[in-house]
């Protein structure tokens, strides 16, 4: 018995584009995504990171400038030499995610463990309001470093204890040798008073070496400063949860996914009325578009802000920039849909799904792969996002954001003018 759908299917042969195009969906969605996250922390040597040397070294060490070194020179870590004004400057403007500040008084606290030990305390920087995720990871990557850094000054102190016992023990050999040949010069009658005499600088070399000694830390002291380094995080813009690190991600998606439905279900190239010239029919097809996105941007922003408990650093820049990019993002879906009909939804949801992987929402850009670097600044959901951390957590200027999007808008509601003059004598229907 021969299939109905599939006769129908050998009538209308424009139909397998379209289930063709659908089939592909979740092949595009899961490749797309996966190759975003595919190996983060393989690639977490690409995180760029600063050290700033602060240590004033004494005369016998300069611990900050053998740490810094170390870490411009390591493979696992991407780590440059910075001033802390531009460290933190970079760091606030998200080229950098990670300052590690080695204070001025480092060596002088490690040079003296042997005799007056106190724990190092170092600060790193992180922004999770830039990233939630690289602020995690980049504490984890400090766990590290931290273990090593201590066992590095912990075998640094070992041999500077070997050393003085080393040499105490030296001392109390000759002092023991001077005893023998005293013991040998009183057997021979010198006189009493020389004896006296060389008898108080032996005593003298004795107490010394025994001090030095006492002094020389044993395994079980050493034991106490197993922790001489301490790494403390600190948050230069803090975010309250991991849903308000995500917001921006999570709200651009959802507001080009808006876009994307509408025009799949509601065809903007049908006209319902007479007018006079094609550009009011753009303006009242347009306008009653442009409210509805409007409209479902606003109960987005109700939502996140009431329901879910979204807290903005600047709630009203946050909703209006809500609305300016759902216009965009709308001016730009709409093109496609009205120039290339079903096809160019179609193509707009792969645009989607490409940039889900390419916005860096979830890892940072620099972890992914060399395409999704190379063309993340200049798709539109990087702007939206980039925006969105500005007004909900950074704080800061928009303006460049606002720029990119009112022009997006101006190009592509000019790309949907020309089509409704290209298609002005279309027939109306009722």
């Amino acid at each position: 018995m021969k299939s109905h759908e599939w006769l129908y299917l050998k009538q209308h042969p424009t139909l397998w584009r379209i289930l063709l195009g659908i089939l592909v969906v979740p092949l595009f969605y899961a490749s797309l995504l996966l190759a975003s996250v595919w190996d983060p922390y393989g690639e977490f040597h690409r995180l760029p990171m600063a050290v700033v040397d602060q240590d004033q070294g004494t005369r016998t060490l300069d611990w900050g400038k053998s740490v810094s070194q170390k870490l411009v020179a390591s493979k696992t870590l991407h780590f440059q030499r910075m001033t802390l004004r531009r460290a933190q400057r970079e760091l606030k403007a998200g080229q950098l995610f990670l300052v590690l500040k080695i204070p001025a008084n480092a060596s002088t606290k490690l040079s003296q463990l042997a005799t007056a030990p106190q724990q190092l305390k170092v600060t790193y920087d992180t922004n999770a309001g830039q990233s939630t995720v690289a602020s995690k990871m980049g504490a984890t990557a400090m766990q590290k470093l931290q273990a090593e850094l201590n066992q590095t000054t912990i075998q640094t102190e070992l041999q500077v204890s070997q050393q003085a016992a080393l040499k105490a023990g030296q001392q109390l050999t000759v002092t023991a040798k001077q005893l023998g040949q005293l013991s040998r010069a009183s057997a021979a009658g010198l006189p009493a008073t020389q004896i006296a005499t060389a008898t108080q600088k032996i005593s003298g070399g004795l107490t010394r070496g025994g001090e030095q000694l006492s002094e020389v830390r044993r395994p079980d002291q050493l034991r106490q400063l197993a922790m001489p380094v301490k790494l403390v995080q600190h948050d230069v813009i803090s975010v309250a949860n991991n849903g308000t690190g995500m917001a921006p991600y999570f709200m651009a998606i959802s507001l080009f996914v808006g876009c994307i439905t509408l025009n799949i279900i509601y065809d903007a190239r049908q006209r319902h009325g007479e007018y006079r010239n094609f550009v009011r029919a753009w303006l009242d097809k347009m306008g009653f578009l442009w409210e509805f996105v409007l409209l479902a941007a606003s109960a987005m922003w109700l939502s996140v802000r009431y329901v879910i408990g979204l807290r903005p650093l600047e709630p009203g820049k946050t909703y209006l920039l809500s609305l300016l990019i759902v216009l965009a993002f709308f001016s730009l879906v709409t093109f496609f849909r009205l120039w290339f009909g079903l096809t160019g939804a179609w193509l707009m949801l792969m645009f989607m799904l490409f940039q889900i992987g390419a916005s860096g929402g979830t890892y940072p850009i620099e972890l992914t792969n060399p395409l999704y670097r190379a063309v993340h600044a200049y798709l539109p959901m990087t702007v939206a996002m980039t925006g969105l951390r500005h007004t909900i957590s950074l704080g800061g200027s928009i303006t460049e954001s606002i720029w990119i999007l009112v022009g997006m808008v101006g190009f592509f509601s000019a790309g949907t003018l020309a089509y409704f003059y290209a298609h002005r004598k279309d027939p109306v229907v009722v």
